[in-house]
C-alpha cells in the first residue's frame, strides 16, 4: 500500500523552487494563526480571518503548484502528496464547521482537536511529499531541506505548550520544573532532527538552513504581539544555527570514534547555552528577574549535552559501533 503512494521523482529546479515559495506562504500562515491564537484571542469570532486567508491561501497555492508539477511530468498518480492534500482540505472544511457550532478553542484545545489533527496530518504528509520527491535519494536539495525544516517546525508547532522560547514567562515564575521540561524537550529534539538529516550527507550550509528557518517560523508567533521577542528570537536562532554548522564542519573533517555522540551533545547543548542567553537579554525587556540560581541555569546547559549524547547513539550501528550512513 504505501509503496503505490510513493510519489514520482521531481527534478526540475523550477518546480523545487516553487515549492520552497508553497511551503514558506503555508507555514508562515499557520505560524501566524498561532500568534492570532495568542494575542488577539478575544478578538476572534469566527472562521473567517485575516490570517486564516494567508494559511488557506498558501494550501492551495501547495496543492496549484503539486498540480503544475505533477502535470508536466505527465504524472497523474494518487500519491502521497495527494492523500495529504485531500486530507488537509477535509481537515479545513472540518474546522470551519467546528468553530461555527463550538467556538474558538482555547488553552492546548486547539492543538488536540479533531479538524486540527487533521489538518496537522495532512500538512505532514505535503512536506512529506516534497521531501521525498526529491531528485537524489542520496543528496538533499534545498527544498528537500526546507521540507525537513518545516517539518521540524511543524512539531514545535504542535507542541507550543513546551516551547520555551514560547513559554518564556515560567521562566520569570516558580513553575521551575515545567519550565526546565520545556528546554529539555525542544533540546533534546534538536539533537534527533542533526542526527536524521546528518545521514543524508547534509552541507554545514544546508544545516544551518534547517535549523535557522526553524526559528524563523517560531518568531513568526510574535508578529502580532511583541515584535522586540520576534526580532530577538531571530537573532539567536542565527547564532545557534551557526554554533550548528560549526559542529556539522566538525563532523565532517574529524576522524573521532565517537564524533556522532559529540556532535549531538553538542547540538543540544548549545541549545541550551544560547537559551540562557536569550533568558538574560529578555530580562532587561520586562519587569520580571529570572528566578534560577547560577547553577540552576547551568543544569539547563549541562542536562541536554547527556540526553544529546544518548541520542547520538541514535545514528551508531549497535554491532560494529560505527556512524551509520
Amino acid at each position: 500500500m504505501f509503496n503505490k503512494l510513493s510519489p514520482v521523482t521531481i527534478t526540475n529546479q523550477k518546480h523545487r523552487n516553487l515549492f520552497i515559495v508553497a511551503m514558506l506562504w503555508f507555514f508562515i500562515g499557520a505560524w501566524i494563526d498561532a500568534s492570532a491564537h495568542t494575542y488577539l484571542l478575544d478578538d476572534i469570532e469566527t472562521f473567517f480571518t485575516p490570517w486564516h486567508a494567508v494559511l488557506y491561501t498558501g494550501y492551495a497555492f501547495s496543492v496549484f503548484v503539486a498540480m503544475y508539477a505533477k502535470n508536466k511530468i505527465k504524472d497523474y498518480k494518487f500519491d502521497v502528496g495527494v492523500l495529504g492534500a485531500v486530507i488537509f482540505g477535509i481537515g479545513g472544511a472540518s474546522d470551519a464547521v467546528w468553530h461555527t457550532l463550538l467556538g474558538i478553542e482555547t488553552g492546548v484545545e486547539p492543538l488536540v482537536s479533531p479538524s486540527h489533527l487533521m489538518l496537522f496530518l495532512g500538512a505532514f504528509l505535503m512536506l512529506d511529499y516534497i521531501f521525498t520527491a526529491r531528485p537524489s535519494m542520496d543528496n538533499l536539495d534545498t527544498a528537500s531541506v526546507v521540507a525537513v525544516s518545516t517539518i521540524y517546525a511543524l512539531v514545535m508547532y504542535i507542541t507550543q505548550f513546551l516551547h520555551p522560547y514560547l513559554q518564556y514567562g515560567l521562566f520569570f515564575t516558580n513553575d521551575d520544573a515545567f519550565a526546565a521540561g520545556t528546554l529539555f524537550f525542544q533540546a533534546m529534539l534538536a539533537s534527533v532532527v542533526f542526527v536524521y538529516a546528518i545521514r543524508f550527507k547534509i552541507t554545514p550550509s544546508q544545516m544551518f538552513l534547517l535549523y535557522f528557518l526553524s526559528f524563523a517560523y517560531v518568531s513568526v508567533h510574535f508578529v502580532l504581539g511583541d515584535t522586540t521577542l520576534m526580532l530577538l528570537t531571530i537573532g539567536i536562532g542565527s547564532v545557534y544555527s551557526f554554533g550548528v554548522y560549526s559542529v556539522t564542519n566538525w563532523y565532517y573533517t574529524t576522524d573521532h570514534d565517537r564524533k556522532i555522540q559529540v556532535s549531538t551533545a553538542m547540538v543540544a547543548s548549545l541549545y541550551g547555552l544560547f537559551f540562557v542567553a536569550y533568558l538574560i537579554i529578555l530580562q532587561f525587556q520586562i519587569s520580571y528577574d529570572i528566578t534560577w540560581r547560577f547553577y540552576g541555569l547551568g543544569g539547563l546547559v549541562t542536562t541536554p549535552l547527556l540526553f544529546g549524547y544518548m541520542v547520538g547513539n541514535l545514528g551508531v550501528n549497535p554491532r560494529t559501533g560505527e556512524v551509520v550512513e
